[in-house]
């Protein structure tokens, strides 16, 4: 008879930690990049799980490229970046969303270095957010550092 309260008490646990924990307001939770040094025109891909309770995505991304003692090679963009017609006809609550950034779509990284108008390598965080079709914005999920070489 002891048991029967410790698995009551797991069942909740367990039934408490489903799918319905997805909120109204849209969450977008960074994952992973396909690498963490680009150049040249190399793709830079970051991989992002998005959930919302109702499914009612918008095709909106808005992205931030922050290089910390950089100001000039920082980028703000809501119209280059868009959550998939895909994603967003399936209904879903819950998926997975690839952003390809090239190398025209990440910006210069021409900070001031050891001469004038020379460029060197930086690092940047790549910051997303979105919103859903109520209006509703997500928080910002923050890319690890990227080194840009060129």
């Amino acid at each position: 008879m002891r048991f029967i309260p410790v698995f009551l008490l797991l069942a909740v646990l367990y039934l408490s930690c489903g799918k319905d924990s997805f909120t109204t307001t849209p969450q977008l939770k960074y994952k992973s990049a396909n690498r963490t040094t680009i150049s040249g025109d190399q793709i830079l891909e970051l991989k992002f799980r998005l959930t919302d309770q109702e499914g009612d995505f918008s095709s909106f991304l808005g992205m931030r490229k922050s290089v910390p003692g950089c100001p000039a090679s920082e980028i703000y963009d809501s119209a280059s970046f868009a959550i998939p017609n895909e994603f967003i006809k399936t209904k879903q609550t819950e998926g997975e969303v690839v952003v390809s950034i090239t190398r025209f779509k990440r910006g210069s990284n021409a900070c001031s270095g050891s001469g004038a108008g020379s460029t060197k390598p930086d690092t940047a965080v790549f910051n997303f957010w979105t919103r859903d079709q109520a209006g509703h914005t997500s928080d910002t999920a923050r890319s690890e550092p990227i080194i840009i070489i060129n």
